[in-house]
This record gives structure tokens, C-alpha cells and sequence, in this order.
């Protein structure tokens, strides 16, 4: 029976634009060459579990639906190619900017799968996914759900009828920012005396939500104007998270305070190299997991976010990390995340679909972009017998944003992918490199 598209599942289908496509992209590299068939039994056996995968979107009354794909074919879905020349780091980039700049055939269920040959001596698997299918938390369930611990683990069917308590456990704490943030906002909401306190004592905390839509215009920047048709990707070489574990303990602070820091740090450099004043923070959206722990399993998108100034006004790394750890922390019993869910969620069921576009139009003229941080397993994953050497994601562009960036941990490792739009950002590396070099700097100084 079809199912319509509810909430902020509904609001990710309407929010897609030619120039603002609404597709996650994420990455996993390979030394040895995936086996084709395996691959697709594999994704036979677990990932058609999830009905979205085999489901496409009609319309029916005006509204959007989950319908039952009748022509669907697996291998419709996957594609295979190769790398032309070296297949060096500029080819994949070329290859990947490509395919994130092209739209899914909505014809089909949103996703597709490529098996990209002869890169640096190894494979790459390339999903897309849309948004609309479910949030980032919901994604990595499904991805993680593909894989197992060891080679032969990963080849074999999953039994249903045995859930993986580990993976589940495991999933319901890999995000960091705003952890316990719902039920937090929801407990000062249904306790007027608390909340009145909460925003006396913090009073520049509920002024952003005045300043996430009435706040400074961000359109003189090299990140905002109107945004092409094709976008540009990068990403760094694994980081090692040991270091970002040392540096947040060094500075009294968390992990993501570190991360937020450096692409602080970063988006500084890349605006000085511009010619672009730094008198002021830029606004950024960071996205928020607001699941609670019985719906880690579920695929569906169930988030938030915060609004923060980016201090890339501050060239000291020490000072910046100070602004964002007060920021992050005062954060913790805002009512921000729980009214931009609420907001969310109205918006995506009583308003049509011109409202909802024209609404995201507005708030981002004073928002500079977004960052997200997913953090991956903290152990090596296989996928049909290979092991993943590396995982990373780039974040889709929501809203009219010039640029969005991608925190993935994995295994010890710690990636940061890059997404810009072509004609406002040609040079994401030189963001990534200023990122790579400042991490470098101050790991020489961590005892």
C-alpha cells in the first residue's frame, strides 16, 4: 500500500532544486577488487530489507508517496566504471564531482551504487542516496547493516530473526553534538519556571533563533550568490582521531569543538586567499541527532540542528576553540533544536511545496553553509569479504548554501569531505589543504 512522504522525509523531497540537489554521497575505498556478484547478493539479501529501497515516489493527489516499484531491477541501480589514466586523487575528484552534480532518475527508487575501478591501485564504492530515504543516523545504520566485523561475516546472509544488539548499541552512540539535547529542550518546554530561568541564564543563546532568520546577511561572501548546476568535491587523507582525542584534552574541550575549530581555521585561510574581510563569525547550521535510543533502528529522518558564528574572524586556534566550547555548551539546555524540529516538522506538513522553498531561500541568505559530523564504527568493517580501508560522505545541499562540509570517524581515523558549488567555489582543496596544514601545525606542539 503506498505510504506518503510525511514530515521532514516530505520536506527533503520538496526541498531539491535543480542547483540544490537533496542527495547524500558517500565513499568507501578498497585495496583489493569487490567481487560484482557478491556485491549484489549482498545488497539482495540485506539491503531490500529496508522497503525504501525498493520503492519510488508517485504522485497521487497532489502529494507524494512510497510506492512499490513493480519494474524494479537490481542492477539498474549499479553501475561500473573505471578511472581514466593514473586514476590518481584528480581523476576520482572529476568522477565524483560529476555524479554528485547529476540528479537521480526519480523514475526509480532514490538511490544508485558505483563500483569505480583503477584508483590508486584500489576500488571505490560510490552511494547515493536521497535525502529523502532518511538522515544521516538513519544512512549509516543502513550502510553499516551491509557489512560485517570480519571477511566471512560479510558475505552471509542476515538472519532476521536474531537482532545485532552490538551494532544497535553501537549506533545509538556514535553522535557527539547535541546527545540528550531533545529530551533536554523537551523537559524545559513542559516546565515554564525552568525554562523562564534557562533563558535568563542564557539569553544570547535563545537570541539565535531571532538571528538564524533576521540575522546578518552573509550574500557578500564568496559562498553565496546564485548557485550552477555542478559542484565540485574533496576530501582529505585519513587523519588520525588519536590526535583530535589529545588536542580536545589539551583544550578542556570535545572532539567536535576541535573539528568545528579547525574548519574555523580553514574557511579563514580560504577567504583571506579571496581577498575577503574577516571582521565577523559566519553563520553555519550543524545538524543534530534527536533520536531517541528506540529509534536508533528506524530509517526515517528524525533530526535538528544548532546555529552557531563560525569564529573566522579569530586567527588564534586557542581562542577559537574557547568561543565554540562555550557556544557548544551553552547549547546543551537551549530550546533552539527542539523549535527548529517543531518548525520542521510544521513546515513540512501544512505548507506547499513553493512555501517550503521559499522559506529555506530566506534562511539561507544569512547562513554560510553547513557542517555536519557522523561519526562511523570505531572498528574495521567488510563489505562482500573486502575490508573498507576508508569511509566518508559528503553532505547534500539543503538549502540554497554555497558550501557544505562532511566530519566522518572511522576505525581511528577521522575524514573531512568537502562540497562546494562550481560557480561560486572552484578551489575546495585549498579549504581541505588549509584544514590538513593547520592540524599538522598543532600536532607538533601536543605532547
Amino acid at each position: 500500500m503506498d505510504k506518503p512522504l510525511q514530515r521532514i522525509d516530505h520536506l527533503m523531497w520538496d526541498a531539491e532544486a535543480p542547483n540544490s540537489l537533496v542527495t547524500i554521497a558517500g565513499m568507501m575505498l578498497f585495496k583489493k577488487p569487490i567481487n560484482k556478484e557478491k556485491l549484489i547478493q549482498i545488497i539482495e539479501d540485506r539491503l531490500m530489507r529496508f522497503e525504501r529501497f525498493g520503492k519510488k515516489v508517485i504522485f497521487l493527489d497532489g502529494s507524494p508517496r512510497w510506492h512499490k516499484d513493480e519494474q524494479f531491477q537490481l542492477q539498474t541501480h549499479m553501475h561500473h566504471i573505471a578511472l581514466p589514466g593514473r586514476g590518481g586523487y584528480k581523476e576520482l575528484q572529476r568522477c565524483i564531482s560529476d555524479l554528485i552534480s547529476q540528479p537521480l532518475n526519480y523514475n526509480k527508487p532514490l538511490w544508485d551504487i558505483h563500483l569505480i575501478d583503477n584508483y590508486e591501485g584500489g576500488y571505490v564504492l560510490l552511494w547515493r542516496l536521497h535525502h529523502a530515504i532518511g538522515d544521516g543516523m538513519g544512512l549509516v545504520k543502513v550502510i553499516y547493516s551491509l557489512t560485517g566485523t570480519t571477511a566471512n561475516s560479510s558475505l552471509s546472509a542476515v538472519d532476521e530473526t536474531v537482532p545485532d544488539h552490538k551494532k544497535v548499541s553501537e549506533l545509538s552512540q556514535l553522535a557527539e553534538i547535541g546527545k540528550g539535547v531533545y529530551e533536554d529542550a523537551k523537559h524545559l518546554i513542559q516546565n515554564p519556571a525552568l525554562l523562564r530561568d534557562s533563558l535568563e541564564n542564557s539569553w544570547k543563546t535563545a537570541l539565535e533563533l531571532k538571528e538564524l532568520f533576521f540575522g546578518k546577511s552573509v550574500k557578500d561572501t564568496i559562498y553565496k550568490g546564485k548557485l550552477g548546476l555542478t559542484k565540485k568535491a574533496a576530501w582529505t587523507d585519513p587523519l588520525p582521531l588519536e590526535l583530535f582525542k589529545k588536542l580536545a584534552k589539551q583544550h578542556n574541550a570535545k572532539i567536535n569543538d576541535v573539528l568545528l575549530a579547525l574548519v574555523a581555521g580553514a574557511i579563514r585561510k580560504h577567504l583571506l586567499l579571496h581577498g575577503q574581510k574577516t571582521e565577523s563569525g559566519l553563520k553555519i547550521i550543524a545538524p543534530v541527532n534527536i533520536r531517541k535510543a528506540t529509534e536508533v533502528n528506524i530509517l526515517h529522518n528524525e533530526f535538528s540542528f544548532i546555529s552557531l558564528d563560525l569564529p573566522v574572524h579569530i586567527a588564534s586556534f586557542k581562542k577559537r576553540i574557547d568561543v565554540i566550547r562555550e557556544k557548544t555548551a551553552a547549547l546543551k539546555p537551549s530550546i533552539e533544536p527542539f523549535f527548529i524540529n517543531e518548525l520542521l516538522h510544521f513546515v513540512a506538513d501544512y505548507t506547499p511545496m513553493v512555501a517550503k522553498q521559499l522559506l529555506l531561500e530566506f534562511m539561507g541568505k544569512h547562513i554560510m553553509g553547513v557542517v555536519t559530523n557522523v561519526p562511523g564504527p570505531s572498528h574495521p568493517i567488510y563489505l562482500a569479504g573486502n575490508k573498507v580501508e576508508d569511509l566518508m560522505f559528503w553532505v547534500p545541499h539543503t538549502m540554497p548554501l554555497g558550501i557544505g562540509i562532511s566530519l566522518m570517524s572511522y576505525n581511528g581515523k577521522v575524514y573531512m569531505g568537502i562540497v562546494t558549488d562550481d560557480k561560486l567555489v572552484n578551489d575546495p582543496d585549498k579549504i581541505v589543504n588549509a584544514f590538513t596544514s593547520e592540524l599538522s601545525r598543532l600536532g607538533k606542539l601536543v605532547v
